[in-house]
């Protein structure tokens, strides 16, 4: 059995597809920097490249969409605990 590998990244900075692979080019935010014009942006420092075959990246983004409405429903019901409290609050007030 493999060893598990943790790997963090603060974003996603590059998507290709070569030869029926995808590769995701997963960067650190490496500090601040300013362009030609001054405006100051982040740096970002690639340090993970994950490969996988196109029929896997297909059923992980997938996947994601899944967490993703997951979150947008778990959100949406916080939101309205929160205005179901406050108006609560209002009726006591």
């Amino acid at each position: 059995m493999a060893n598990k590998q943790i790997v963090f990244a603060d974003r996603l900075v590059g998507l290709s597809i070569q030869n029926g692979l995808v590769r995701l080019d997963l960067a650190v935010n490496a500090g601040q920097v300013k362009d030609k014009d001054g405006k100051t942006g982040q740096k970002m420092d690639i340090t993970t490249q994950v490969v996988m075959p196109l029929e896997t990246f297909a059923a992980a983004v997938q996947m994601q969409q899944k967490m993703l409405a997951e979150v947008v429903s778990r959100a949406q019901k916080a939101a309205k605990g929160d205005k179901a409290e406050k108006a609560e609050k209002a009726d006591k007030a």
